[in-house]
């Protein structure tokens, strides 16, 4: 055994939390975010030879309210340090979703009358992977800590969370909601407590007994820890690389890293990442813009519309709430549409958009998709005020697997990001990553697969 033992200690992952939304407090939103929550078990073998597991809590996007395969973590959640400095990327990733996924047995040997680690004795992972479905890492961010995982197949019974416009879009004393797998949590009811294995560990001539002690991880949706607080202020971490973050109060611990930290409106505001030493009100979440520009760039699609009625959020258009068509046909086109009924050869292309009014937010486009201010005839509706959009402005809509815009007679014209207007009824093919604006470029979107 090495000469300098170390006291055993429960070691708490990093944890953040975010700022919360402008809307009164629903404990029936709060309570359905938790099915947008996941655990992630992580295994990572160092160059070193030796292998390091852990668990975080993660959460899913894509259509809002439906189950996916896409979740967002921490970056230290899927990686190892090593003494340089470098990460190690997880070899073997996985979501947790039973009881007693995975199991931990710490070990450690008496002496002098204390309990000490070695580390000839490293903790032991039972992993049930009949519980589990593995997962890859499809990108780690150099620059700030937050991963984005794609699971083998969708996880039933998880949910797409609505991502908020920009992360700071609250007032200092909001209300927001942490989700996610705190260690502790499990520890109190899971842990057996130290007992004596019948094993010894040979030590200068001694035979020093060791003792084990076992935790168990349960990874149910029941199973996720929801705490509560207020956003204390808005800052940047230096340390971290200049990442803009939120500073708030309430409770995470090891294992909440990852998880998402939602306003009363069940709206994601941040990724849990850090807590200061000994500070249980010195929280800190990463923005979730970082992410929203993360998923742009790989041309993952987010905040989807699901296949029910819904609202804009009011904050969104300067307190004039916006409501799709929602009766008759218009009601089941746009459920195939918002749903991503795909068209042609199969391929789905979303519309984000860019600017304006639906800024930092997706749309499939399955069929059809007609964009004004009329209710009656759009499935993409604008305020009537709005006078740079016309009633039946533009068309955009999907043939043989390409994405066709067409100009329906608008007044202050449909415009592409190289200047050219379009002529009334005049119809062109969009190319992923291209740029259209309806009137001027404070109204735009930009068309991503």
């Amino acid at each position: 055994m090495k000469k300098a033992m170390v006291w055993i200690a429960l070691a708490l992952a990093l944890v953040l939390a975010v700022p919360a939304m402008a809307a009164e407090t629903d404990s029936r939103t709060v309570s359905q975010a938790v099915n947008g929550v996941v655990q992630v078990y992580a295994q990572t073998q160092m160059s070193n030879g030796y292998v390091y597991s852990g668990t975080g809590s993660a959460f899913g996007v894509g259509v809002i309210g439906e189950e996916t395969d896409i979740f967002v973590t921490n970056r230290h959640v899927v990686t190892s340090e090593n003494q340089d400095g470098s990460l190690t990327q997880s070899q073997r990733v996985y979501l947790m979703l039973g009881e007693k996924a995975c199991t931990v047995t710490q070990r450690s040997v008496a002496y002098n009358g204390e309990l000490c680690t070695t580390e000839d004795l490293p903790p032991v992972y039972d992993v049930n992977t009949d519980q589990m479905i593995p997962c890859k890492v499809l990108y780690v961010s150099e620059d700030y800590d937050f991963a984005i995982l794609q699971a083998r197949e969708k996880v039933p019974g998880r949910v797409a969370l609505e991502l908020a416009p920009r992360g700071e879009s609250q007032g200092v004393g909001q209300q927001v909601y942490a989700l996610g797998y705190p260690a502790l949590s499990d520890k109190v009811t899971t842990e057996t407590g130290w007992e004596f294995s019948g094993n010894y560990y040979p030590y200068q001539g001694q035979q020093l007994p060791i003792y084990t002690s076992s935790q168990s991880y349960n990874a149910r949706v029941e199973d996720v820890t929801v705490t509560t607080g207020i956003i204390s202020r808005y800052t940047t971490m230096t340390a971290e690389g200049n990442v803009r973050v939120i500073q708030h109060d309430a409770t995470i611990h090891g294992g909440n890293s990852g998880g998402p930290l939602i306003d009363a409106a069940g709206r994601v505001v941040g990724i849990n990442t850090y807590s200061a030493n000994n500070a249980e009100s010195h929280n800190y979440a990463i923005y979730i813009d970082y992410v929203q520009d993360a998923l742009r760039e790989l041309g993952i699609a987010y905040n989807v519309p699901g296949g029910k009625d819904w609202k804009i959020p009011a904050a969104a258009v300067a307190g004039a709430a916006v409501i799709l068509a929602v009766t008759g046909k218009r009601r089941k086109n746009r459920q195939r549409a918002a749903a991503g009924t795909q068209a042609g050869d199969g391929k789905r292309f979303v519309l984000w958009g860019e600017a304006g009014l639906f800024a930092g937010r997706q749309f499939a486009v399955g069929e059809v998709l007609n964009i004004g201010t009329d209710p009656m005839k759009n499935q993409l509706v604008y305020p009537g005020d709005l006078e740079t959009v016309s009633p039946c402005h533009c068309r955009v809509f999907p043939a043989e697997g390409k994405l066709y815009l067409v100009d329906l007679g608008s007044e202050s014209g449909t415009w592409l990001e190289n200047g050219q207007r379009l002529t009334p009824h005049q119809t062109v093919q969009l190319q992923p990553g291209q740029r259209f604006y309806l009137g001027s470029r404070e109204q735009g979107f930009r068309v991503m697969r």
